[in-house]
């Protein structure tokens, strides 16, 4: 499970960073949600790829939901950093 969780991440960091315009339409809904789903799903394979490690996962998936958001605001022309959309990551690992 533990290279489920990282491809999962990367995965993620892929569709996170393309341009806005080229995210598969089956995706496209809305935002918020998107991102707390995400979220969800790589809390519940990061368990259980590590599951005596709940407090390092949370963590460390809050942190890369931050990263994430600065990344999309200093690397990407088509997306923009939100906090809520942070919030929302937070949200998702929290479920």
């Amino acid at each position: 499970m533990p290279t489920v969780f990282g491809l999962a991440i990367v995965v993620t960091t892929v569709m996170l960073l393309i341009p806005s315009y080229a995210v598969p339409k089956a995706f496209d809904f809305y935002d918020k949600a998107q991102h707390a789903l995400v979220f969800m799903s790589l809390t519940v394979v990061g368990l259980m790829a590590f599951p005596s490690r709940l407090k390092a996962v949370c963590f460390g998936l809050f942190m890369y939901g931050g990263v994430m958001e600065v990344l999309q605001s200093l690397l990407t022309t088509t997306r923009h950093g939100d906090i809520v959309d942070w919030v929302a990551d937070v949200i998702g690992s929290v479920l």
